[in-house]
């Protein structure tokens, strides 16, 4: 059975944030089950503490939409979802995302979709940009509660994805400039930049499009929601290794 820990955090993402670094490993390696979760009173979308159980197969991959996956001979059905659970899944998540937005009287349209073991919710509607919020707050939220809901049911191992009007697209779009204007940057005034905070998906885009950068680096400093991507001149990375938590690209 694989090395499994016990780790609580204020929302799913941090609590499996603080698994990674335990691990030394991407968020998106691990595999997890939802133990419990409190909630506090006004807190409309994420619980106030999640406890989950974290472990790593053998062979971790990144759950990416559309990428083909190689399964090994030690894969099994509980790493990948077989057809008839994927069915399950996509029924028990559009029937609880409608429940959902019934109780909170949102006026909006929303499709399902299942592609290489991975749901993808669309939402689009009248009342679709409250559930965006700043910076994709919101989003964010309705979406690491729809995956505790779905561990819940027994589909913690069907990776999902939230849109809501395009917006994840746009983002990313917007960070993909965002890292090229501050490499950019950093290569011009000869010193390295701090990028505001940002969660781990969000960092992950900006560690992704300058690692083939060739006079920058990237790495990430802080804990919790207040941890931001460094981009810093290759040849200075070893001389500012004092400035505070850093570790491997992605994490």
């Amino acid at each position: 059975m694989p090395r499994s820990v016990e780790v609580s955090g204020k929302s799913l993402e941090e609590a499996l944030e603080r698994a990674a670094r335990y691990f030394d490993v991407l968020p998106e390696s691990l595999s997890y089950e939802v133990i419990s979760e409190g909630r506090g009173f006004l807190s409309a979308f994420t619980p106030r503490v999640v406890k989950v159980r974290v472990w790593i197969e053998e062979a971790p991959q990144e759950r990416i939409p559309g990428e083909e996956k190689s399964p090994g001979k030690e894969a099994t059905e509980e790493a990948y979802p077989s057809p008839a659970s994927l069915l399950r899944a996509e029924e028990e998540l559009g029937k609880f995302f409608k429940e959902l937005m019934d109780k909170m009287q949102m006026e909006v349209d929303f499709q399902v979709q299942e592609k290489d073991g991975f749901l993808s919710l669309f939402v689009e509607g009248k009342d679709a940009g409250m559930l965006i919020g700043k910076r994709g707050e919101t989003l964010e939220a309705l979406e690491t509660l729809l995956r505790i809901v779905m561990s819940k049911k027994g589909f913690s191992n069907v990776g999902l994805q939230l849109d809501i009007s395009g917006y994840r697209e746009r983002r990313e779009e917007a960070l993909r400039r965002l890292a090229e204007k501050s490499a950019k940057k950093v290569i011009k005034e000869k010193r390295r930049l701090k990028l505001e905070p940002m969660n781990a998906r969000e960092r992950r885009i900006i560690h992704t499009s300058l690692k083939d950068y060739p006079e920058v680096t990237t790495y990430s400093v802080g804990e919790g929601t207040g941890r931001r991507v460094v981009v810093d001149l290759k040849k200075e990375k070893s001389s500012n290794r004092s400035g505070g938590n850093k570790r491997p690209v992605g994490k």
